[in-house]
C-alpha cells in the first residue's frame, strides 16, 4: 500500500506534509484544519461565558464563518470575566473596540446585563 499523505504535527505545534507525489496540489486537493481545543472558561461567570459561546456559534453559522472570526476565545473569556453593562465597559476588554461593538455589542450586552 502506498502512501499518499502523512501529516506529522512537531512540537512547535506546526504541521509537516510528506507525499508521494511530486506535486500534492497536482494529484490530490486536501482541507486539513487542525483545531486546538479551547481553554475552557474558569472565571466567575460560567453561565454569561456559556452563552456568549452559544452566542457565537449561532452568529458563526448565519454568518457562515468560523465561530473565531466573529470572537475569540480570549476575548469572549473576558468579556464574561467582566460582564459589562455598558458600551464603555465592553470597549475596555482587549480586543474588542469601536467596530466590534457596532456589530455585536447590542447581542453581548443584551447577554451580559441578564
Amino acid at each position: 500500500m502506498n502512501t499518499l499523505l502523512q501529516i506529522t504535527i512537531g512540537d512547535d505545534g506546526k504541521a509537516q506534509f510528506f507525499s508521494d507525489y511530486a506535486s500534492l496540489e497536482d494529484e490530490l486537493a486536501v482541507q486539513i484544519s487542525i483545531r486546538q481545543k479551547a481553554e475552557p472558561y474558569r472565571g466567575p461567570h460560567p453561565d454569561v461565558a456559556e452563552d456568549l459561546v452559544l452566542w457565537r456559534r449561532a452568529k458563526a453559522r448565519e454568518l457562515n464563518v468560523p465561530p473565531y472570526f466573529i470572537l475569540h476565545q480570549k476575548v469572549l473569556h473576558a468579556i464574561a470575566d467582566l460582564k459589562p453593562s455598558t458600551r464603555e465597559e465592553l470597549t475596555m476588554v482587549p480586543g474588542f473596540g469601536d467596530k466590534m461593538f457596532d456589530k455585536y455589542g447590542k447581542d453581548i450586552l443584551e447577554i451580559t446585563t441578564l
